[in-house]
């Protein structure tokens, strides 16, 4: 049976006293490959938090070769207000690694995770989510850890560049093959997605040799090389056409995405469309929500850019 154990790496002080930290659970097998497994990076993402508490309560039994290292809030104030920015001083964590020992409160965190995850781990998943409005379906695929990708079992992975600032550019800089999930969000098939975050996981890991088993294949599963992010221009009432229901589908140029309705003056605002002669739907809201200008609305994939992986 695997040795579950966890501490609290301390990072800072606040002015009321406080002390900020790091929660880390390790899980040791026997001798094998060092995982990292990275949530809660955004605090508008529980979703993720959440697939990584179910993965390390999988592992209790398991039959573990080598060693699970998981942040399971890695942004602990951020998570505490369900914000995607640090609410103490309104930066967002995922782009500004590496961070500064000697900033910030949220450039301390970044400091401290890359102090305590590069250079102990070989590999790395980062888990994110759509956020409380938005519901997402995808994952970054890089050559460096593309096998990686293909495994963690995402219908749609991106080959794209990834953000400047974001912890897996610094991991993967470091040598560290590296996958990022964007699973879920806006309480949208909440179930679905810790099943397909939780799967997905398990089967990386059987393919890094960590746990027995075969590793399984995704049927259909593509890669996209093109993808955009289709914000409003407005403010107002968002009437979503294509649900979390629909991520994953593909349709023309065109397709009525959704529409901006002013709750104020009844009138439409604006209307978003699909911009490509084919379109995959990689990011979406629900039905009905309340959204601000350059929100995340919709992203869509070329879907002419698209192979099988």
């Amino acid at each position: 049976m695997p040795e579950h154990t966890q501490r609290h790496v301390p990072v800072t002080t606040l002015a009321n006293g406080h002390q900020v930290t790091i929660p880390v659970h390790t899980i040791t097998g026997s001798d094998g490959p060092r995982l990292g497994l990275v949530s809660g990076v955004h605090g508008d993402e529980p979703l993720a938090v959440e697939t990584v508490r179910r993965v390390l309560l999988e592992l209790a039994d398991a039959d573990l070769r080598g060693t699970v290292t998981a942040v399971t809030v890695a942004n602990p104030y951020a998570h505490m207000a369900l914000t995607r920015n640090t609410p103490l001083d309104g930066a967002n964590l995922n782009r500004i690694f590496p961070g500064n020992a000697g900033g910030t409160v949220t450039e301390q965190v970044a400091a401290a995770l890359v102090d305590l995850l590069v250079g102990s781990v070989d590999y790395l998943i980062d888990f994110h989510s759509g956020g409380i409005q938005a519901c997402v379906d995808y994952a970054y695929i890089h050559e460096d850890g593309a096998e990686l990708s293909k495994a963690y079992g995402a219908d749609v992975l991106y080959r794209g560049p990834g953000y400047a600032g974001s912890f897996t550019s610094i991991t993967r800089e470091a040598g560290i093959p590296s996958v990022v999930s964007e699973y879920g969000g806006a309480s949208a098939r909440i179930d679905h997605y810790l099943a397909k975050g939780v799967a997905g996981t398990s089967n990386v890991m059987r393919h890094l040799g960590m746990l027995p088993g075969d590793v399984s294949t995704t049927p259909g599963q593509r890669i996209v090389e093109t993808l955009v992010n289709l914000p409003p221009r407005n403010g107002g009432i968002l009437l979503s056409e294509l649900t979390p229901d629909d991520l994953g589908t593909e349709f023309p140029r065109g397709t009525v995405l959704g529409r901006v309705i002013s709750p104020y003056t009844l009138e439409e605002l604006e209307t978003i469309e699909a911009p490509f002669e084919r379109n995959i739907l990689i990011l979406t809201r629900p039905s009905y929500t309340n959204v601000a200008p350059g929100d995340y609305g919709y992203m869509v994939a070329d879907a002419t850019t698209a192979t099988d992986a």
